[in-house]
């Protein structure tokens, strides 16, 4: 990895801007959900509780992999999660997120919140370069303590269910270049999002499950990123099973 001190430095920039800010956007953001999408997470407390007991029995750098269906999933994690005082003790775990930025970079607006929300754009089959640098700043961030999260399956799963074909082998490459990475595997959905949509219907209730894994390959190069890839993807794979059982379906 070769990022650019200014790389660095902006990145602490944001962060700093992002933390001083957060009590106003932030708090803007989850009066948002509740008052216009009157969305709700299941059993709110118990997640927050059990995101911190897996953080503190689990030092070291925490690459979040979750499931893909709505352009907001990123807002619904970092508010599952925890809570703004906790994000105000530390920021670090208010959770940068890779979008892509054709979604939300049309506008100073989205453009704006972005920033603040601790957002680093990506181009999806942009330049090779371009790309690599993303990530590269992913990676010096995870180093650094903070949360990263990523979608494996780079865009929003069409059929609503978790696809194999998607789901991209980037993310054992990540894992493989942080030393001692800890990947908290999420799936979430709303209960009436059958496939994938710009945002949750309203009224939607979220049912989260979380598992924290630390994977790892006895393979090297290619091998082994695709073996850290394919055991994200099933641990997934087995919580979204467990989903639909638990759901009847």
């Amino acid at each position: 990895m070769t990022l650019r001190f200014r790389d660095k430095l902006g990145l602490r920039i944001q962060h700093m801007a992002g933390w001083m800010t957060f009590p106003f956007w932030g708090t803007t953001i989850i009066g948002l959900l509740h008052i216009v999408g009157r969305y709700k997470v299941s059993e709110l407390r118990e997640i927050r509780r059990h995101f911190r007991t897996l953080q503190k029995s689990n030092p070291g750098p925490i690459l979040v992999c979750s499931n893909h269906l709505t352009k907001i999933d990123s807002v619904i994690l970092n508010w599952s999660l925890a809570s703004v005082w906790s994000y105000m003790r530390s920021f670090k775990i208010f959770s940068w997120n890779l979008p892509e930025r054709a979604n939300f970079y049309h506008n100073y607006l989205t453009r704006s919140l972005c920033y603040l929300a601790s957002c680093i754009p990506i181009d999806r089959g942009g330049s090779r370069d371009a790309v690599k640098r993303s990530l590269d700043k992913a990676i010096y961030l995870l180093k650094k303590g903070h949360m990263v999260t990523i979608f494996p399956e780079g865009g929003r799963s069409r059929s609503g269910r978790l696809n194999k074909e998607q789901f991209t082998y980037g993310v054992g490459q990540l894992v493989k270049k942080v030393k001692d990475c800890n990947v908290l595997c999420i799936y979430m959905r709303g209960h009436n999002q059958d496939s994938y949509s710009s945002i949750p219907h309203r009224g939607a209730r979220f049912h989260l499950r979380m598992e924290l894994i630390k994977p790892d390959s006895v393979h090297s190069g290619l091998r082994a990123t695709r073996d850290v890839a394919n055991q994200i993807f099933d641990q997934l794979t087995l919580m979204e099973q467990a989903y639909f059982a638990s759901a009847g379906q």
